[in-house]
């Protein structure tokens, strides 16, 4: 786009010449003082020459100013493509003179044509900044040319032509400065997918155009040294597939591994470290699970639960490892149970009770609903009462003198007689009870003496009156003898009839007087 050359200078404008107005010159028959009499009594007259003198002034002093003060300097526009040479024109006609109004209109049309081309000429100079000549290079020409088009007809001082021309050329560039991010954002992803694809050429082909769109764009930086090593990439990728299929699965994972550091953005590189993982932990899992399985097979239960274990730690979610898990426990709960009831029974054979009742117990602590051990802890049970009170009897025959607990122990003997195959601790135990309760029911004979003057009652027996001495039998047992005399302190004597320590004499006499006046 070419230059306006044209100046504002004196040569543009028509000079308004005052009229030539002669003071002295004779118009009429009127004398000059009459005249000039006439002029200083007519103040219209003055105020119209006065009119014509200011708009002389307007015109050719300060009109100029005005229209070279708003106009934007030709040299400043400066087109970006080339002009053919200016046709060699013949002797110039001479240029018709234009009114003010009209040279004002004019350079008002140009300051808007000079601003409309400053918009396209800014966003011109973006777009080449950008390279859309690369990505647009036919809406780009179609615009340069519209604006070469305005610079001939503002050569030629056509504004209007000009103005249209240039409005043309800057909606395209404004469409192309729109549709940039946008253009860079579909190139960038032409990019990744040909990164993604293996196709190395196209990925650098589409990161170059982004490049030239945005030299400092760090996406589009990465992505051009992605493209530059991917070949290389492709290469140890074929190579580390081929290991993992073969089984070699430490060493494919070190060339992933190396394929990952040299691009941390290529994505199927990290895929495969994740299934050769995958695939070792699956190796390292089975070869476990193996070995739990062999010792649980050869009832090492305590092997095969730390192998399942370790199974576990290797894959927390595995439901065939807590399967085998409670596999063995089961087996192992099966092994503690038959061992612990085995010892149960061999207890219960030397009704040896309590400690058999423990076992019991222990089984349904690991397993509540066992029959057997329920069973055993019903028996147990029974079998312990029946034995603490025998022994409690054993160890305490006294009781049996009491007609009360004769009585309840005779019937308790009766029913333990009904029990069928007693053990022969159980059989002790009845044996020595017999003895006791025959001994509990023999009598035994005793002597009583007193005062002939103590009246003796033998409570719960009868009363026995005054006497010097009395021999009686009773059944063995605590007794209880109360002596009364008029005037002499009560006496109570209490004795136990034992048939394993006889009593001599038992002397009931009451020989305490009571003082008179207390």
């Amino acid at each position: 786009m070419t230059q306006d050359k044209t100046g504002n200078s004196d040569e543009n404008f028509t000079c308004i010449e005052p009229a030539s107005i002669s003071l002295s010159a004779n118009t009429s028959d009127t004398p000059a003082p009459a005249k000039f009499s006439m002029l200083k009594n007519s103040p219209l007259i003055w105020m119209g020459l006065g009119v014509l003198l200011c708009a002389a002034l307007v015109v050719v002093f300060l009109l100029p100013g005005w229209v070279s003060d708003n106009a934007i300097p030709d040299d400043e526009l400066t087109a970006s493509v080339e002009q053919p040479p200016a046709p060699v024109v013949s002797k110039p006609k001479a240029k018709e003179k234009i009114s003010p109004w009209e040279k004002a209109q004019e350079s008002q049309l140009r300051k808007e044509t000079q601003e409309v081309l400053s918009q396209m000429l800014e966003s011109q100079k973006a777009l080449a900044d950008r390279g859309a000549q690369h990505w647009a290079a036919e809406q780009y020409d179609q615009a340069m040319q519209l604006a070469v088009t305005g610079d001939d007809y503002y050569n030629e001082r056509n504004f209007v032509a000009s103005k249209v021309e240039y409005e043309k050329a800057l909606a395209i560039f404004s469409s192309l400065v729109e549709e940039m991010d946008m253009v860079f954002k579909s190139t960038i992803e032409r990019g990744n997918q040909a990164l993604a694809d293996g196709n190395s050429m196209l990925a650098k082909e589409a990161f170059d155009l982004a490049l030239a769109i945005d030299a400092i764009d760090r996406t589009a930086i990465n992505g051009r040294e992605r493209a530059d090593k991917l070949d290389e990439v492709l290469q140890l990728m074929d190579r580390a597939d081929s290991l993992l299929e073969k089984g070699s699965l430490d060493e494919a994972r070190l060339i992933y591994q190396q394929v990952s550091e040299l691009d941390e953005h290529f994505e199927k590189a990290r895929q495969q470290i994740e299934l050769a993982d995958k695939k070792i932990i699956d190796r390292k899992f089975n070869n476990v699970m193996s070995e739990g399985f062999a010792a649980l097979e050869s009832k090492r239960y305590s092997k095969a639960r730390a192998a399942f274990n370790d199974a576990l730690k290797i894959k927390p979610r595995s439901a065939e490892a807590r399967t085998a898990l409670e596999q063995t426990r089961h087996q192992l709960t099966r092994v503690n149970i038959n061992t612990i009831l085995a010892s149960a029974r061999e207890l219960e054979s030397e009704e040896r009770w309590h400690d058999a009742l423990d076992k019991y117990n222990a089984a349904l602590k690991i397993d509540g609903k066992l029959a057997e051990a329920l069973d055993g802890k019903k028996q147990s049970s029974l079998r312990s009462k029946l034995h603490d009170k025998l022994e409690n009897l054993l160890k305490q025959p006294a009781r049996l003198y009491d007609a009360k607990v004769y009585d309840e122990t005779v019937e308790f003997e009766k029913k333990i007689q009904k029990l069928s195959a007693p053990g022969p601790v159980l059989r002790k135990q009845l044996d020595s009870l017999a003895l006791l309760l025959d001994k509990a029911n023999t009598p035994v004979q005793f002597t009583l003496q007193s005062d002939n003057q103590t009246k003796v009652t033998l409570r719960k027996v009868a009363e026995l009156g005054t006497f010097a001495e009395k021999s009686m039998t009773l059944r063995p047992g605590k007794y209880v003898a109360i002596g009364i005399r008029q005037g002499y302190r009560d006496v109570r004597v209490e004795f136990l009839l034992d048939p394993d320590k006889p009593l001599r004499t038992i002397v009931v006499q009451a020989a305490e007087k009571i003082a008179l006046g207390r």
